[in-house]
């Protein structure tokens, strides 16, 4: 677990580690100039020129004082602007000033034209909440136009910590090394394009500042092997767990396939698949394993068809449904039939859109969960808006607050799919998803999700373990798929495929 933290977040837990723990913060300031001393280092090796720090008053700016400091003790060349009023500095950035006051180090007012082998932007920190202008935004547009390797202290200047967004203007770093625990903003989009890579350093705030107060966000970065859930050498395809998926339509039998083969493959022991009698033949010729039952029309179900749906619902020990199912009145009834199951449910696609059509359907979830049911919405930012009844453009803007308020406002857990995934459920802290890629975004790739959570969940994970596994295992089969296709497109049957590659 990594945890993504924002900046009221941050500032509580650096509070505490200097007023409480009594660690204090010219010791948290070296710790981090040190930190970023060896990736300067590390970055000069085989450039020419000198190192810049662009220093602002606040204590990233003091960071980056100290910073010069260890650097002219290591016999770097280095130059350093400070940019603002240095009376208006705090404390620690006082003392920084004074000491290379000693050392005989001159801070300059500007940028002056020099060859520079590294740039190390230490303007701004996590606080900054407004528009970048000035004589600020102009120092920032220099630094991007330079040639050099440049490195940002815990958070690129211009940046929002908390949503990624760029504030007028923002540095384009080749590396962030981020303070402590790393900023939100570093992974919420356009963020990682500023960012560059990536390293946390620690420099004394660890999880004992917490106080009891979690960060609300966290990724992972583990071996995708270590995922997978534990397989008993002596079980069965029974023991493996039994899905039964309602998926695919005229037209759309890839949907149930792909759903239906990633769960086989994701390690369930049984699938069987509800579809209609139109593509029967053609999900038994190219998915031979799965199980059947099929029905005539999609505009409505007979009496025996739905006693025999129920009656496979009592033979699963988890149901999926949605995956090409189009908006029909049989998959709203199947639907309905599901949800006054008490068995762990799936709603993905079209699922989903029948569901926001709905409102009694809406109600029959919301006491399916009161009830003790457990239900997970696999939602894309357009069928999270349409669920919440939100503009596309007001849910793509807010897209971990829509996926919270869904969970919220549903009981249900949550996994908002978009460039970055956000699993949640109430009560909990939320996922963010950042592995993957954008070879992903390819006709079938969320049908291939969707079976990999229900497998997971078939196979006995707790629902919201089995969302959150799910989705980094779907992420890491898509990186492993990519890096197969060295640069070319990939299709959903790849990252089926890349499975394979993480055990």
């Amino acid at each position: 677990m990594s945890y993504l933290v924002t900046q009221q977040e941050m500032r509580a837990y650096d509070i505490y580690t200097i007023e409480q723990i009594g660690i204090p913060a010219l010791v948290l300031m070296e710790r981090a100039a040190l930190a970023v001393a060896g990736r300067v280092e590390y970055a000069l090796q085989g450039r020419k020129g000198k190192v810049l720090c662009v220093c602002g008053s606040g204590n990233n700016g003091g960071d980056g004082l100290a910073l010069t400091r260890l650097l002219l003790d290591k016999g770097i060349a280095v130059e350093t602007v400070f940019l603002g009023e240095k009376s208006r500095a705090g404390s620690e950035v006082q003392i920084q000033m004074s000491i290379l006051q000693q050392y005989g180090h001159v801070l300059k007012k500007e940028i002056t034209d020099g060859e520079y082998a590294v740039v190390v932007d230490a303007i701004f920190g996590t606080g900054l909440s407004r528009e970048v202008t000035g004589v600020y935004r102009q120092v920032i547009e220099t630094i991007n136009q330079m040639q050099a390797y440049t490195i940002s202290v815990d958070i690129p200047s211009g940046l929002d910590a908390d949503t990624g967004k760029v504030l007028g203007t923002a540095i384009e770093a080749n590396e962030t090394v981020t303070l402590a625990f790393a900023k939100r903003g570093l992974y919420l989009y356009p963020g990682p394009f500023y960012a560059g890579r990536i390293c946390t350093a620690d420099i004394g705030i660890t999880e004992k500042s917490f106080d009891g107060r979690k960060p609300g966000m966290y990724t992972r970065k583990d071996a995708p092997a270590s995922v997978w859930p534990v397989r008993r050498p002596d079980g069965n395809k029974g023991s493996f767990g039994k899905l039964f998926l309602a998926a695919g339509s005229g037209g759309m039998a890839g949907a149930a396939l792909l759903a239906g083969e990633s769960a086989y493959r994701a390690g369930a022991g049984m699938v069987k698949l509800a579809v209609p009698e139109t593509i029967r033949e053609i999900v038994q010729e190219k998915l031979p394993e799965a199980l059947l039952f099929s029905y005539e029309k999609s505009s409505s179900l007979t009496t025996e068809e739905e006693a025999a749906f129920l009656k496979n619902c009592e033979w699963a020990g988890t149901l999926a449904i949605g995956p090409g199912l189009s908006v029909c009145e049989s998959g709203r009834r199947f639907l309905e039939l599901a949800l006054q199951t008490r068995k762990p449910l799936l709603i993905d696609a079209d699922g989903l859109n029948i569901l926001a059509e709905d409102e009694n359907l809406k109600q029959l979830l919301k006491k399916r969960q009161e009830a003790g049911g457990r239900t997970v919405l696999t939602p894309h930012m357009g069928e999270l808006a349409r669920l919440l009844g939100k503009p596309l453009a007001e849910v793509t803007a807010t897209e971990a607050e829509s996926t919270h308020q869904a969970a919220e406002e549903f009981h249900c857990i949550v996994v908002g799919k978009s460039a970055r995934s956000y699993v949640y459920e109430p009560g909990g802290e939320m996922f963010l998803n950042t592995a993957g890629n954008d070879k992903m975004a390819t006709a079938g790739s969320g049908d291939t999700l969707l079976g990999i959570l229900a497998a997971l969940t078939a196979q006995g994970m707790d629902m919201r373990a089995a969302a959150e596994a799910g989705v980094y295992l779907h992420a890491c089969a898509g990186d492993a798929a990519a890096e197969a296709a060295k640069g070319a497109g990939i299709t959903a049957s790849d990252i089926i495929r890349g499975l394979s590659a993480l055990r």
